[in-house]
C-alpha cells in the first residue's frame, strides 16, 4: 500500500497585484496533506483564500495572482516546477474540478456532448463514438435521466441542478486522482444541494478519487468529509479527523465558528456570531506573523 499522500501543499505563499501596483499577500504558508481516496474539507470564511488554494493547485490562478513560495507536491513531483504544458495536461487527466457556479461553468454555446467528448478526446485519446459512449455512461452515473436527450441539449435548456450534474460528469469523466470542489452547492436550492452531495460522495467513494472540499458550510463538511483544515487570513490554523475537530476543536477561532454554525438538531440553540474583535486580532497576529519578506502587509 503507497503511504504517501496524493497531495501535499508545504509552506505556500501567494500574492495578488493591488490597484497601487504592490503585492498583496494572500496565501501565508499554507500546508495541506490530501491521503489517497480521502475527502478533505478546507473550510473557511469568504475571503480567507480557501478558493485560492485550490486554483493553486489547478494552476488556474487569476491575473495578477503569483506563487511567492512553497510547494505542491502531487504524486510526489512538485507541479510548481513543471513546464506549462505538462502542467495543463495534468490538471485536465489527472485533476480536475467542479465550479460553484453550473450555470457559468458551461459554455453556453457549446451542445453538452461536445462539452463532455472534448474532454475525453483530448485527455483520454478515444475517438468520438468512444467518447460518446463514456459521456452517455457518465450521464447515466450522475443520474441524468434520458441522457441521449440531454446530450443534443444547451446549458441554457438545462436546470442548474442538471447543470451540475453535467459539471460533476465531466469532472469525473478522466478518472482523475484528484478534484477540487470548490462550494459546488452554493448557487442550488437545499433540495437540490442534498442530491448533489450525495451524488459526489457516492462517485468519489466509488472511484475512490480524492476530494479537495472548498467551502464555507460545516454541515456540508460533517456530511461529506473524511477530514478538515480551517483556514483563516490565509493560513490554516486546524487540521485533523472531522468528528475530533468538531468535538473538541483546539483552536479559538475553529471554535467560534462553530458556535457561529445554525444546528438543525438543535433549534433552539442561540448563535453567537464570530466577533470583530476576535476576527481582528487573529488577522493582525497572522498578517503580522507571516508576511512575505519586501511585499505589503
Amino acid at each position: 500500500m503507497n503511504a504517501q499522500p496524493l497531495l501535499e501543499v508545504r509552506d505556500l505563499h501567494l500574492s495578488v497585484r493591488a490597484p497601487n501596483g504592490n503585492r498583496a499577500p494572500v496565501l501565508r504558508g499554507v500546508d495541506l496533506s490530501l491521503a489517497r481516496g480521502q475527502v478533505l474539507g478546507l473550510v473557511g470564511e469568504s475571503g480567507g483564500g480557501k478558493t485560492m488554494v485550490g486554483k493553486a493547485i489547478l494552476g488556474v490562478l487569476p491575473d495578477g495572482a503569483r506563487v511567492e513560495r512553497g510547494s505542491i507536491l502531487f504524486d510526489g513531483k512538485d507541479v510548481l516546477a513543471m513546464p506549462g504544458s505538462a502542467r495543463r495536461m495534468l490538471s485536465g487527466k489527472s485533476m480536475s474540478m467542479i465550479l460553484q457556479n453550473p450555470m457559468t461553468a458551461l459554455n453556453p454555446v457549446m451542445r453538452i456532448e461536445d462539452q463532455i467528448t472534448d474532454v475525453l478526446r483530448l485527455h483520454m485519446r478515444m475517438d468520438k463514438a468512444a467518447a460518446r459512449e463514456r459521456a452517455l455512461e457518465m450521464l447515466d452515473a450522475v443520474q441524468i435521466r434520458d441522457p441521449r436527450r440531454v446530450l443534443r441539449q444547451y446549458p441554457h435548456e438545462l436546470s442548474g441542478g442538471m447543470c451540475q450534474r453535467v459539471v460533476i460528469a465531466i469532472a469525473f469523466a478522466c478518472n482523475p486522482a484528484l478534484i477540487v470542489a470548490d462550494e459546488p452547492t452554493t448557487a442550488l436550492d437545499v433540495t437540490v444541494q442534498h442530491q448533489v452531495l450525495r451524488l459526489i460522495r457516492d462517485l468519489q467513494m466509488k472511484s475512490q478519487t480524492c476530494v479537495l472540499f472548498v467551502t464555507h458550510d460545516l454541515g456540508v463538511v460533517a456530511k461529506v468529509c473524511d477530514a478538515v483544515s480551517v483556514i483563516f487570513a490565509g493560513r490554516i490554523i486546524e487540521s485533523g479527523p472531522v468528528r475530533e475537530v468538531f468535538e473538541a476543536p483546539r483552536h479559538r477561532y475553529t471554535r467560534a465558528l462553530l458556535e457561529a454554525a445554525p444546528r438543525y438538531d438543535r433549534p433552539e440553540t442561540a448563535l453567537h456570531p464570530i466577533s470583530p474583535a476576535l476576527r481582528e486580532e487573529l488577522t493582525q497576529e497572522i498578517v503580522h506573523t507571516y508576511r512575505i519578506p519586501g511585499h505589503a502587509v
